[in-house]
Parts: structure tokens; sequence; C-alpha cells
């Protein structure tokens, strides 16, 4: 059983009755938790701002000329949430509001399993504001959720032992603003780890009241977190708290093997119903999982925190921060994300003073809690930090440590430290006096000695971090501004110090006037939930992100451009547009940032002059001329590459006279010019004789008119101007403007003027030189804030095959379909298929492609191959007229379905795998679950009405 509450005797060193500073104290801290979360989330949660970093997008043609220059970016961590998190939520959203349960998305990198897996936690309770509000209001809601579920929960836990409630909320406060929760907002893993403190509650419900709705509960906090979409935090969890049940039952019942066994029974069958509950998802996830293309994961002894970093428990910005304009820029080798274990200087002295008075801290928590937490989070700092030979042994366990950086355990590390801050805060209010001995005499070592000690060594410890993180910042980069680093870090540590003092100075006030003068002691102590809030702020304040509303993926001219084009294929973007966000639009691109098909990664790992990088689930490219002419990308139907409109312009540079002499261009004095050469081209450069670097965003435009003044081609370029942070243009750069001209006649004359609108001279020197159209099997088809070639070799991304070509080998294989020497008409198979008739044709007409269906009629002259260009190799079927058939791989990474001569309709679709079983066990063991608290229910009913009866 829980320990109760001991009852106030005029003997104990607690007040009879409560004091009302005491009361007081718990709505403090309650308003403390209010505030937090409404000045941290802000402006977002009435609709004036953006709770995500959207702000990114700035940085990135098309964006960056249209309207988003003057924006800049205050965290660039959060570039995860941005390219791939919100986008993909959204949608889901936006899909859901309309009806449509989305479980595929065909948007990024050739197709991935969507609203079937728990990736991106869309069935996780803390996701319903994505599906209930528009994209851009629902991510300040879910934050908002998160702090209300994590510190409620906390709170619920706390309560269940002889925490008084300022104490208990005090601990909600630490644990919803420490680093993981801070740093992670946005991300899946933040949903999940709010769930952290309520799987907690779950089991000390289950030990201390052993009812089985108390499973019941368990079992739902454990599939909301399974359903949350992040194993590694979800593992950890379950590890500690399954520790903390066996300390728990065994503390409570000791040799009881009965009940020990029943209350530990009990927990698997609650962890078995979870799984059964998120079987609908969890299924579907192994067989997709099983099916992509993983690299780079594996994890040693080696891969842990850097001790130093453990400092961010009170500095959270001592290595740098998310923006460089407002500090240095991280810079220890793990990011800011990964690192941050913060929780606050008042809560490291509050946990402090649970550690330094361990016998009465003891008697705060339930029998072995106190202990457990302790050893838990010595261990956890030990394995976190030290890695070596402890996090070696735990690396041989499967999943957990082999594949998930230790790193992520600062989410449960987090919450252990919350609860010993919780203690040391209610042995403080509460005027616990320390244990006794037998004689009635404190004994040294309890109120001098291990005190001494514990503080005596957290000053040791903290000193040598210290010496360590000046080190680190004055080494960091080579030791390039390392005066610099080392100034920000001592100020950031003094800033530390600052609310470490405040602290030390309310909890030594409000100890010494507890008993004496209680009024003084209220104040005192309410100093300390106000200094947990506010340094929480400072931190989560310029972490989190609130961008303007119009930066929220806005529809840019490319983006309208590639809308009315792209039809049924896609394209490719090489240093413009931003990955991932195409999910917003939505547009189909091979870019993304998702889990890629195993073989669609291993073909593109195959192109000649790139690789996938690492992570492998992020697909860029560079903007050069041998990515746009990539064979591969013909086979997936890549009609458009995309690049910025300040790269390279791919074609035959055709040179001005040298006429000597520069020119000036003005707002009232245009410049104008003779083009080089006649006929198509696809951009017009100048050379600036000096800099040019305008206060504002500056719009040079050029003018193509032939010899009677008629107008051929006009073309824009934007310059960033001083003010929104632009370099300019240097001297001697050679500026071209992309002009959409390939559409001139031969032998066409044409003349450029050139007007800008800065009140700055654009001085150039000499004459105009032209790109040309080159035989690269480009074509420059529109020109704007990016740059779209139009890639006149890609074939449709749904075509007719008439000559399968077969390659057993899968070396062989990607080597082939990435070598250009394949005929349109042809396609790879692994395997031998129906016999063809060679030379066949087809018209394919596309009745259907959407999100988890695609349909096709087509009109065969003979057999062949219908081949959709996508990762649909695992978890899609195929029928032909509706009769099943046989979806096969193709060009490595694709598939294909045989199909007779004659007109027929082919139609694909996604499957969920196991969705029959997935959604059997989901839903069995929601009606077992239910079935427990309607039982529970009626059973507390007949209760309360057979009670006054008996009386």
């Amino acid at each position: 059983m829980a320990t109760p509450a001991p009852e106030p005797s005029p003997d104990a060193d607690e007040p009879v009755r409560e004091p009302r500073w005491q009361r007081a104290l718990t709505a403090v801290v309650m308003l403390a938790i209010i505030g937090y979360a409404l000045a941290g989330i802000g402006a977002p949660l009435l609709g004036l701002k953006v709770f995500a970093a959207t702000d990114m997008l700035a940085d990135k043609a098309p964006y960056a000329t249209s309207g988003l220059s003057d924006v800049q970016p205050t965290n660039t961590f959060l570039n995860d949430t941005v390219d791939s998190v919100l986008p993909n939520t959204a949608l889901f959203g936006e899909l859901f509001r309309e009806g449509d349960v989305a479980l595929w998305n065909p948007y990024q990198s050739g197709g991935s399993a969507f609203g079937s897996t728990p990736n991106y936690a869309l069935y996780n309770p803390l996701s319903v504001p994505y599906l209930l509000l528009p994209g851009w209001l629902a991510p300040g809601y879910v934050k908002l959720l998160e702090i209300v579920v994590a510190a409620g929960a906390t709170f619920l836990f706390l309560r269940r032992f002889s925490l008084g409630r300022a104490a208990a909320g005090l601990g909600g406060l630490v644990f919803v603003g420490s680093g993981f929760l801070i740093a992670w907002t946005n991300w899946p893993q933040s949903r999940v780890a709010a769930f952290i403190p309520a799987v907690f509650w779950c089991v000390e419900r289950l030990v201390s009241s052993r009812r089985a709705r108390d499973g019941a509960l368990l079992c739902l906090a454990v599939a909301a977190m399974l359903l949350g979409g992040f194993p590694a935090v979800t593992g950890y969890t379950i590890l500690f708290a399954g520790i903390y049940l066996v300390v728990r039952v065994l503390a409570e019942y000791g040799w009881s093997w009965r009940r020990i066994v029943g209350i530990v029974g009990g927990a698997g069958v609650a962890l078995v119903g979870a799984v059964a509950l998120a079987a609908i998802q969890l299924m579907p996830f192994v067989s997709a999982m099983s099916g992509v293309y993983i690299a780079g994961r594996e994890q040693t002894p080696g891969d842990h925190l850097l001790p130093v970093t453990a400092l961010t428990a009170v500095a959270p910005w001592a290595f740098g921060t998310t923006d460089p304009d407002r500090g240095p820029y991280w810079y220890l080798p793990v990011n800011l994300v990964e690192s941050s274990v913060y929780v606050g200087a008042a809560a490291v002295l509050l946990a402090l003073i649970a550690v330094a008075f361990p016998r009465v801290a003891a008697g705060r928590l339930p029998r072995g809690g106190f202990s457990y937490f302790l050893v838990a989070t010595v261990l956890g700092l030990v394995v976190i930090y030290g890695g070596g030979a402890p996090l070696a042994a735990l690396q041989k366990l499967p999943v957990l440590f082999s594949d998930n950086f230790v790193g992520r355990m600062r989410s449960v590390l987090c919450f252990l430290v919350a609860v010993l801050a919780a203690v040391g805060f209610d042995l403080l209010v509460r005027r616990v006096a320390v244990a006794r001995d037998a004689d009635g005499r404190v004994p040294r070592w309890a109120w001098v000695a291990w005190p001494t000690a514990v503080f005596g060594g957290a000053l040791v410890v903290f000193a040598g971090l210290l010496w360590r993180g000046r080190r680190a910042a004055q080494i960091a980069q080579g030791g390039t501004e390392g005066g610099y680093r080392v100034s920000w870090f001592d100020d950031q540590i003094l800033w530390a110090a600052l609310f470490g003092a405040l602290a030390l100075a309310a909890i030594v006030l409000t100890w010494w006037a507890a008993a004496r003068r209680p009024a003084v002691a209220g104040v005192a102590a309410l100093v300390v939930p106000v200094l947990i809030a506010v340094q929480a702020l400072s931190f989560a304040g310029p972490y989190w992100p609130k961008s303007d509303k119009d930066t929220y993926y806005p529809v840019t001219d490319v983006h309208r451009y590639l809308a009315s084009h792209l039809g049924d294929d896609r394209y490719a973007a090489g240093g413009a547009m931003f990955v991932g966000a195409d999910s917003a639009y939505p547009l189909r691109a091979l870019n993304g940032h998702l889990f890629i098909g195993k073989r669609l990664g291993e073909a593109l790992d195959g192109m000649p002059g790139w690789g996938l990088g690492d992570p492998p689930t992020y697909i860029n490219f560079r903007s050069t001329l041998q990515t746009a002419q990539q064979p591969l990308f013909d086979r997936l139907g890549v009609k458009y590459f995309v690049s910025a409109p300040w790269d390279e312009v791919f074609g035959t540079v055709t040179e001005a006279a040298n006429t000597g002499g520069t020119s000036a261009v003005r707002g009232d004095q245009p410049l104008r010019s003779e083009v080089p050469g006649t006929g198509p081209l696809r951009g017009v450069t100048v050379k600036l004789a000096s800099a040019f670097r305008p206060a504002s965003d500056a719009t040079i435009t050029v003018v193509l008119q032939d010899e009677k003044g008629a107008e051929l081609a006009r073309a824009s370029r934007v310059i960033i101007g001083r003010d929104n942070r632009g370099e300019g243009v240097a001297a001697g750069t050679a500026m071209t403007i992309p002009v959409a001209g390939e559409d001139l006649p031969p032998g066409t004359k044409a003349y450029a003027t050139f007007t800008q609108d800065a009140p700055e001279a654009l001085t150039l020197a000499g004459g105009v030189s032209v790109v040309r159209p080159a035989d690269d099997g480009l074509r420059l088809a529109y020109a704007g804030n990016a740059v779209v070639y139009e890639r006149l070799t890609a074939l449709p991304r749904i075509r007719w095959a008439n000559t399968p070509v077969v390659e057993p080998d899968a070396a062989a294989r990607i080597t082939l379909v990435n070598s250009g020497t394949l005929k349109p008409g042809q396609v790879v198979l692994d395997a031998p298929g129906p016999a063809v008739k060679a030379g066949s044709t087809a018209k394919v007409s596309v009745l259907e492609d959407g999100a988890d269906a695609i349909s096709a009629r087509v009109d065969a002259s003979g057999e062949g191959y219908l081949v959709v260009a996508d990762a649909l190799q695992n978890d899609w079927a195929v029928t032909i007229d509706d009769k099943p058939a046989t979806l096969v791989p193709a060009d490595h990474g694709m598939v294909a379905v045989a199909v007779p001569a004659g007109v027929h309709t082919v139609s694909l679709s996604y499957r969920t795998p196991y969705h029959s079983l997935g959604t059997y066990l989901s839903a069995a063991a929601a009606s077992v679950i239910v079935a427990i608290f309607v039982g529970a229910w009626f059973r507390s009913r007949r209760k309360r009405r057979s009670e006054p009866a008996e009386a």
C-alpha cells in the first residue's frame, strides 16, 4: 500500500496545522506552471504566430526572394520539424478533416508509409490538435497539452506519497521545464516523453492497490507512448519503470511471493495489452521498417554524451545558441537537441537537499522509492556521460541500446531529478526534521558529515566541469574566436550562478524562518517556483519558435508553376526548395526527409557522383549539371529539376565583346546593350565593376527586345539588401539573370535593357554575355524566384514498357538502371516474367493518383508491363480489371505489373500490412479495457449503495 501522509502531532516538527503560506505556495506553484506554459508558447495560442520554425524556409529559394528576405531564423536546430514532422502531420490532419485517413504519403522520396504507422505520432493523444485545427495553429496547442499531461501526471504520481501539493506541483514544473521536453518540442519525442510520469503513476497505483483497473490505466499510458512513434523513449521508460516496479514490490511485500508474482504478472499483462492496443499501428510499423533503407545506427561504448554537457543542467546556453546572431553557435560535437539535460539551478539544489538528508527524504516516498530514485539517477548519469563498460554491457541488449543513442535516456533522467527536487522542496517547506537516533539526538553524520560530503562533492564536480567547459570553449573550432566563446561561457555560468544564489538564499531563509517567522518563510518559499519558471523560460523562450504566419509554407510562383505542369510526374531540386516541405503543398518530389524504401535507397545510393548521406532518410541534391542529367531521374519520372536563381545556369556561355568602360544603372538610368549571338537563350550575364550592396532588397530586371523593340522575354533577380542580412554582390562578380528564353526563334537578334529599383547605383563593366541552350537534355522552362528546368529525357512516372531486361544480381541491376544505356521501352526485372510482345504499344490514361491508390486505363496492342516509378514494393497490391495480379520489382526500386493486350483497368492500392490482425488485436484490447472500467464502475456503485443499508 502507498505510505499515507503522517498525521501531524504536537511532537512533530511539522506544524499541527498547515500554515496559510503553504496553501498560498501551492497556488503559486500552479500559477508558475500556467505562466510558464502561456508565456513560453505565447502568441501562437492566439493564432498570431506559428509555434514552429517555419522561418527557416527563408534561407532557401524560392522563399528567400519572394517576400521572406527580411525573415531571420531564430532556431536553426529545428530543421527536422519543418521538413518532416510538421508538413506531414499537417497533411494528415487536413486529409482527415476531409474524410480521408491517409495511410501512404506519395509526395516525398518515392513514397512512404504514413498514417498506417506511428512514425509521426498521428494517433498519439497529444496529436489531437492536428486533427482538429489548421496546421499553422495546431503546434502551440500540442505543446500546451504536453505541459498539462506531463505536469498533471507528475503531480498525481507524487501525491500518491507523503508529499504536499506544493512539492508535487513543483515536481511537475521542473519536469515540463526540463531540457528534453524543451529541446524536442514539435518532434514526436516530446509527445512520448510527456507520458513518462503517467507510466510511473500507473505502476505505483498497481503496486499499492493491486486492482485490474490500475493495470488497465498502465496499459493506456504505455499504449499512448507506443503510438508516439519514438520507441527509444518508450523503451527507456519501460526499463526504468519496470525496475521501479520490482523495487517497490519487493520493498512493500517482502517475501510474499504470491502478491509479488500477481503484481509483476499484472504489469506484464498490461504491457502486452498496450502492445495489443497499439497493434493496429505497431504491426504495420514492423512491416514497413523491414523494407526501408537504414544505415549508420549502430552504437558503440564511445557513443555517449560528453561529461561537460552536464553543465547544461543549470546553464543551457553555456556551449552556444541555436542562433548565431545571439551568441556563438553551438559548437560541441553532439548538438544541443541531443545534449541538453537542463533542469534548472534551483531544481539541482533541491535535489541535493533530498540527497543530503536521505533518512528523512526516504520518508516522503514509499518504501524503496527514495533509494530507487537516487540510485537510478546516479546510474543514469554514469551511463549517459561515462559510457564505457556499463554502456557496452547495455548495448548487448537488443534494440534499445544497440541501435539508439543513449542520450535519449535524458527523457527519464529529467523525470528522476524532478522527483528528487520535489522531495527536497517538501523537506524544505514542511520543515521535516532530521531523523534522531534512539536517544533523541541527531547524529552528527546526518546533519553535518553527510550533507557536507554531498554539497562539497557537488561543488568539486561542478568546479571540474567548469574547468573542462572553459577548456572546450577555448579549443573548439581550432581555437578560432576562443576568447569570445570563453567569455560567453563565463557569462552563462554567472547567469546560472545568479539563479542558484537566489534559490539558495530563498531555501536558507525558508528553512530558518519556517518555525520562527512564517510570513518571512512564506515569501521566501514563493521565490523558488518563480525562479524555476523564470529560468526555464530563459531557455524555452529563445528556443521555442514563434514564426510569422506568412512563413507557414507560403505558395510561391515556383510552386504554382510546378502544380500546373507536373501532372502525374515528380520533380527534384538541387540547392532550392525546402526538402520535405512538399507534403504541405502537396507536390511530388524525389527530395524528402523520411524513411526511404530499401531498394529505392540502394538505387539512389548508386547514382554516379552522388550517394545517400548520413542519415539516409534525407534526400537532397546539389545543383550541378551531372545531377540534373542523372539517368535514374529519367526512370523515376523526374520531369523537372529546380535550382536557385544564384546557382550556375546550365548551358553554353557566349562571351560579350570587350567594349571596355563601365555603365551605371539606376532607377532613372536604364542600360541597353546588344546581346551577342542570336536565337534561344537561358540567361544574361553582366560583370560588376564595383560591389553592389543595396540597403534594402533590390530587383534587377532585364527585358529582351528584338531590333524593332518588341519584347521577347523578361526576367528579374532579387538581391537581398543589407537590412535583411544580405551580402550583396562583390566587385568583379559575373552575375547571371536566368531567362526563360528557349522559345526565341533561331536567328533572332536581341537587345537587353537593364533596370533596378535600388537608390544605389549598379555599376557594370564591359558588355553582356549570355548562356545559350546546350545539347544537355534540359530546357529552362521557368525563371522566377527559382529556376525550373524541364528534363526532356524523363519518362512518365506511370508508363508502358514493352521490353523486359532480366538482371538477377542486385549490384549489376543498380549499375544498369544508373547507366543511361536503357531505352525508354525497357524495364529491368529481377526474374523472368510473362512473355511480352516485342514492340507493343499502349495508351496509358491515369484515372486516379492519390495518397493510397493509383489506377490507370491501359489500351495495349500487345502484352507488356505497366511501370509505376514509386517505392511500392512493400505492402502494395495490384488488380487488373478487379482481379488480383502480381506486382513485381522493377528498375530495382520501383514496381511493374504484366498487362495483357487489350483495354484494362490496372489498380494499385496500399494494403496496411496485418491490418485485420492488428485491428482485431486492438479492438479486443480496447474491449477488455472498457469492460474492466465498466466493471469497476458497477462494483463501486454497488458498494456505495450497500454502505447506508449496512449502517
